[in-house]
């Protein structure tokens, strides 16, 4: 089978992905320049959509010279969950796969090419990535297990599948894990176990007020004193080690597996 680095390669020229970065209240602001070069810089993005506030005054500003790139789309819409936020700007997708990043999030070097070549040799509609845990200024504090589903800002997803199985968009949180629990069975979805996203723990997201957000807040909060840095850091790169596998488990909390 072909090495994951030469399917790089070869698809770097091919720009078959479109991404989608919603940054929908002021509290992005300081960190959407970051998360938007890191798209742009992915070798296989095609078509950038930016989704914003209809009342947004500072995007120009916070983008800076990126906001010339021809590949680069904004999309203004009034305040609205993030689910239905992301289903209008599928609606504007122009490329075979789409790829998710919150304006908070970074992405780390060639993500979308890595998980191409994946859905690739795997035969699937999504891939997801694993993640590390950063501050809110961008450092890398913990590694997360990520053993039952992917932040979206890691998924690269077939057009098709996302353009059949929309978002709730009705749901104020959440609708990531719903659609995630929704579609199991129908879509083929992959574990990449590669750390291709640094998402960033912040106060003031929107995800702040879940159980999942609270506990890696704990970490990072944990993880930000130098006593324990290291250790927080070490234990869970080898908790990390240790559970790397190419599926996602089905939690149990989630009720019956369809599948």
């Amino acid at each position: 089978m072909v090495g994951w680095k030469m399917l790089g390669k070869e698809q770097g020229d091919r720009q078959d992905v479109t991404a989608i970065i919603t940054a929908m209240t002021d509290g992005e602001k300081p960190f959407l320049r970051d998360a938007t070069a890191a798209v742009l810089a992915d070798p296989c993005i095609g078509q950038v959509i930016i989704c914003v506030a209809e009342q947004n005054n500072w995007l120009d500003s916070s983008l800076g010279d990126l906001a010339h790139d021809p590949r680069l789309e904004i999309l203004k819409m009034p305040l609205m969950p993030p689910g239905m936020v992301r289903n209008r700007a599928i609606d504007q997708v122009k490329h075979a796969w789409i790829a998710f990043c919150d304006g908070d999030d970074i992405w780390c070097e060639g993500k979308t090419a890595i998980q191409l070549d994946y859905a690739i040799e795997t035969g699937s509609d999504l891939v997801g990535a694993d993640h590390y845990l950063t501050d809110e200024h961008g450092k890398i504090l913990a590694f997360a297990l990520g053993r039952f589903i992917s932040m979206p800002s890691s998924w690269l997803v077939r057009t098709e599948v996302m353009q059949e199985h929309r978002f709730n968009g009705s749901l104020k949180t959440g609708s990531d894990g719903e659609w995630w629990c929704r579609t199991d069975g129908a879509i083929r979805k992959s574990r990449c176990p590669q750390m291709l996203l640094k998402y960033r723990v912040r106060l003031g997201s929107v995800s702040s007020v879940t159980p999942s957000k609270r506990r890696k807040a704990q970490i990072v909060y944990w993880a930000s004193m130098p006593v324990f840095n290291l250790a927080v850091l070490s234990i869970s790169w080898g908790l990390w080690q240790l559970t790397r596998q190419k599926k996602y488990l089905w939690h149990k909390s989630w009720g019956s597996q369809s599948s």
